[in-house]
């Protein structure tokens, strides 16, 4: 997985005025939502507890993720990237619970 620092703010423009509740991807496809998601909170615990087995289930959840994303492209696009879109989605998905643990104080036990 890639380092989060390393890819902050790169599509912080993309966001800017979208609402909070706003979900593309659960629209898109509900299916890859719930997996990256999934994939999100094994990061986190990963991450975390420096869990080797929940890394797996993090990188496992995000391959299934992004065969889905290919899946809804009807399979006409280049494998690597649903691949990379589908990290990168676990990637913001992972920094927003651990940014919603910290505001919330404490509330990361929620997402193990």
């Amino acid at each position: 997985m890639n380092d989060i620092r390393a890819m902050r703010n790169i599509n912080r423009n993309l966001f800017e005025g979208v609402p909070a509740t706003a979900n593309a991807l659960e629209e898109y496809d509900s299916d890859a939502a719930r997996l990256v998601r999934e994939a999100a909170q094994h990061l986190v615990k990963a991450r975390r507890d420096n869990d080797t087995e929940a890394l797996n289930e993090a990188s496992n959840a995000t391959f299934l993720a992004a065969a889905e994303l290919l899946n809804q492209a009807g399979r006409s696009v280049y494998v690597r990237f649903p691949i990379m879109v589908a990290a990168r989605l676990v990637e913001l998905e992972a920094a927003l619970l651990t940014a919603n643990a910290q505001s919330d104080g404490g509330a990361e036990e929620r997402t193990a």
